[in-house]
């Protein structure tokens, strides 16, 4: 049995007859949505979804910018993640729990919860999230930073842990002054590594506040001319992954994000590539918070912005900050 909480004010009924004349009333929220690959985000009308067994319906607040996103929507992923359409994106979550499903022990209605649905849908005033990809929002995290930190948060743990990086040695993170690479740094550098980041000039200053000894600008500087380390992290991808594995010193190790592993090359040069794919847990979600929390870990948001601007949502724009671009739902 599912238990409700009076929803907000801005969402609304529609009334209709089903087949056998009855009146029946079905509460909507908006959502963005794509019709097919390629197609551009609009908004739409939606109802708002039920909570089965073992998920939770959580009143979203704000969600956030990941590179799979469009992506996905692109169609790029189709063949891991084919999609069924209309589609709404979105995979970060932070806000209260609206209802749970048959099953769920772990939240109550009006908890304060961050998370991550693999299945996407957080383009919504509403989303149903799995209740173990979903944590508590502990009291020193916000909603915003609580949304730039589920998925990355433990992509960039889990890509330092395929790295097999070690105290005394060098990192390059590639691509660093994204979500992942903002935190990979701090990461990295609490763990005693030496950091590289390759970054615009102007994220320099707040890189190297983070913790990257080097940050290098590939529009100043060839990718082929940067030293040898012991592990590369690209979150990058594209054109970038087979120049990156030349500079692994024989041994170490290569990891992507966003483009799988070339094995072919990696095994000639003598070292190991690997493709991360991050299962975001409510053990994760925990263990990824305590370190903000506690202060080890501070998350980056380079913008706060409103969802509801479709036609704009996705364009690639240089920002001042470094980190997430979180989404307010509410705004």
């Amino acid at each position: 049995m599912l238990t409700r909480v009076l929803m907000p004010k801005n969402l609304f009924y529609r009334s209709d007859r089903d087949p056998g004349g009855a009146i029946r009333r079905e509460m909507y929220m908006k959502a963005l949505r794509i019709n097919d690959y390629g197609a551009a985000l609009h908004l739409d009308e939606v109802p708002v979804p039920t909570a089965g067994p073992g998920q939770v319906l959580v009143e979203n607040h704000f969600t956030s910018m990941n590179g799979v996103d469009p992506g996905r929507g692109l169609g790029f992923l189709r063949q891991v993640f084919p999609l069924q359409f209309p589609w709404t994106p979105g995979g970060d979550v932070a806000g209260r729990v609206a209802a749970i499903g048959e099953g769920v022990t772990t939240f109550k209605v009006g908890d304060e919860v961050f998370g991550y649905t693999r299945e996407a849908g957080a383009y919504a005033e509403f989303v149903i999230v799995t209740a173990t990809s979903l944590a508590h929002r502990p009291a020193a995290i916000s909603a915003e930073e609580a949304a730039g930190i589920a998925l990355v948060g433990q992509t960039a743990t889990r890509m330092l842990e395929l790295s097999k990086i070690k105290a005394g040695q060098t990192l390059l993170i590639m691509g660093a002054s994204g979500g992942v690479g903002s935190l990979a740094v701090q990461l990295a550098r609490d763990a005693g590594v030496h950091v590289l980041a390759t970054a615009r000039q102007s994220k320099a200053a707040a890189l190297q506040e983070l913790g990257a000894e080097r940050v290098i600008d590939l529009a100043q500087q060839r990718l082929e001319e940067i030293q040898q380390v012991e592990a590369v992290l690209n979150l990058i991808g594209g054109d970038t992954v087979v120049p990156s594995y030349a500079l692994v010193k024989p041994g170490g190790a290569a990891v992507t994000a966003n483009r799988p592993p070339i094995a072919e090359e990696a095994a000639r040069l003598g070292i190991e590539a690997a493709f991360v794919e991050t299962n975001v847990t409510t053990e994760g979600l925990n263990a990824f918070a305590t370190l903000v929390a506690d202060g080890k870990v501070k998350p980056q948001i380079a913008a706060v912005e409103t969802l509801w601007s479709p036609a704009t949502l996705w364009e690639k724009r240089e920002l001042d900050g470094i980190g997430k671009v979180v989404f307010s739902v509410r705004a």
